[in-house]
Order: structure tokens, then C-alpha cells, then sequence
């Protein structure tokens, strides 16, 4: 039922402006999330509009958001944006249609900085590894944790639909203070007798160490690394359309990223792409269940 409620708020929120004549899109750049310069984050939003320039949508203005709340702020507005291209986050709570998301899947995880132990630097272990006791041990312990992720990132997300962490601490994306700041905060909260979780991917934190980070306590080194995985994946960065946009332009927009095989890397960032992707549109069924994964 709360989930229902909402979501339902968010629907209503988007909806209630259909009449209104829409301009432009909103962007969650990908380059403002990794924390990245205002050249790199000016060349992503130019890749983006010239990409979708040709379906027809308006691409005049399209804005950067950084949060859910920027959103669902921008489609109150008189002239809401006629598109969202984003993570399911933002795409969703706009209210929207998703007419062509990354399918890839994205799982989410915690990486548990956990207590001293004797190897330096150590590599991270995976919770399914250890025996069910150990693993019922870290699950109770990070009940009682706070773990650092991205504000309105996908990842941290599922970690809070999830409830895996005592407090999640959510980090407001800003040039220069990305995803890449993330460890360095976790680990100057952390302290020997207190655990700290990092919200990442999970392929993120399974190539992790503590070797090029500091803290306030330099055993940071020696602190014992845990992986605990969420268990429901996301979809990646999608574009939504308002229903009442032109269906031409729609058809378009869909055909655009449905049959999108490039490799050149500028728009691959842009768009938040790895060297796999696969656009598809979304069944209702598939939009109601990652709502539902994204949704305590």
C-alpha cells in the first residue's frame, strides 16, 4: 500500500500538467553523478541533445538534474519537459513512459568496511562465501550500519528497498564530488569499532581495496572487506517520453536507441553506456516490478 500511495503521488504529480504545451528534456547526466569537471559534463549534455535532435523531440532547453525532487519539481511547472533521459530513479518518478532503457542489468551492493583484521589491504569478501552463521553475522551487523551512497543514484536505491543498512547516507552528486568520493567519505567515518558501507555496483566493489584511500585512523588499511549484494537488479539509463508528446517523434525515438550500435566513447558516456547495452522498450509488467524494487 505504500508503495502504491507513492508512486500514485508521483503519477499524479507528472499527469496533472497534460494539457500543458511541454518544452525541452531533463538530463541525470552521468558525468555530474561521477563527479566529473564542467568540461566533461558540458560534453556530455551537447552529446545527448545532437544524439536526440534527430527524432524530433524539442531539445531546447534541456537541463541537468542531479535528484528525484528536481523532477518531480519540472513537471509541475507550466511548461513541463516533454522527455527524461536517466536512470529508472528519476525516469520513473517523472511520471513518464520509458520508451527505450538499457536493459543491461545493474546490481547493486553494499561493501562493508568492517573491523580490523590482519591482512593489509586486503581484497573483499563475498557474503555467499562465508559459512551461514558468519553471513547471519554481517547481514545483523550492517542492520546496524551506515552505509554511503549517491542521492537518487539506482544503486542505493535498491540497497534502501531493501532495508540492508541502518542509515543510508545519501551524497547530493556535485562537480568533483561524484561516486568517486564515496570511499573517501566512508572511510574517514570509519573507525575500528564502527563499520561503515559503501553502496556501489557490485562489479565496483568486487575489484575494490582500501590501498589508495586514507581515513582519520590509518588501520583503515587492515579493515576486513564484506560484499553483500541486493537482491533484486535494475535496468540502467533510459529515455521517457510524456504519452502526449507527437507519436511520430516517439516512433522515432524508440527506433533511435532500439538500433543505437555505436562505439564512439563520448556518446557511450553520455549516455552512461559500457561496451554491452541492449535498448528495449519495457512491458507494463517490467515498470511495475522495478517500481516496485525501487520502492521501501
Amino acid at each position: 500500500m505504500k508503495r502504491a500511495l507513492l508512486w500514485g503521488c508521483l503519477f499524479g504529480a507528472a499527469f496533472s500538467v497534460q494539457a500543458q504545451t511541454c518544452q525541452g528534456g531533463l538530463y541525470l547526466n552521468p558525468q555530474v553523478i561521477r563527479g566529473e569537471g564542467a568540461s566533461q559534463t558540458e560534453s556530455a549534455l551537447r552529446e545527448l541533445i545532437e544524439f536526440v535532435r534527430p527524432t524530433g523531440l524539442p531539445v531546447t532547453p534541456v537541463l541537468n538534474v542531479k535528484e528525484t525532487e528536481d523532477v518531480v519539481a519540472a513537471v509541475k511547472k507550466p511548461s513541463p519537459p516533454c522527455w527524461v533521459y536517466g536512470n529508472p530513479v528519476v525516469g520513473l518518478a517523472s511520471g513518464y513512459k520509458p520508451v527505450a532503457v538499457n536493459m543491461d542489468p545493474i546490481q547493486s551492493s553494499v561493501l562493508i568496511l568492517g573491523s580490523v583484521g590482519t591482512v593489509k589491504d586486503g581484497k573483499p569478501v563475498e557474503l555467499k562465501s562465508l559459512p551461514p552463521e558468519e553471513q547471519a553475522k554481517v547481514l545483523a551487523k550492517l542492520k546496524a550500519t551506515s552505509c554511503y551512497g549517491m542521492k537518487s543514484g539506482v544503486t542505493t536505491a535498491l540497497v534502501k528497498a531493501e532495508s540492508l543498512c541502518g542509515t543510508v547516507v545519501e551524497v547530493v552528486p556535485q562537480q568533483g564530488l561524484g561516486q568517486s568520493y564515496l570511499p573517501t567519505k566512508a572511510a574517514f567515518h570509519w573507525q575500528a569499532d564502527r563499520w561503515v558501507g559503501l553502496i556501489t555496483r557490485l562489479q565496483t566493489a568486487q575489484g575494490s581495496t582500501m590501498k589508495s584511500h586514507h581515513g582519520t585512523d590509518e588501520r583503515i588499511h587492515m579493515a576486513e572487506l564484506f560484499i553483500v549484494p541486493a537482491k533484486n537488479a535494475s535496468w540502467g539509463y533510459g529515455l521517457y517520453v510524456r504519452p502526449d508528446a507527437p507519436a511520430d517523434a516517439i516512433k522515432k525515438a524508440t527506433a533511435l536507441f532500439t538500433g543505437l550500435k555505436s562505439s564512439e566513447p563520448l556518446l557511450l558516456k553520455a549516455l552512461d553506456l559500457g561496451k554491452k547495452y541492449d535498448f528495449e522498450t519495457p512491458s507494463d509488467a517490467a515498470v511495475a516490478e522495478m517500481k516496485k524494487s525501487l520502492t521501501p
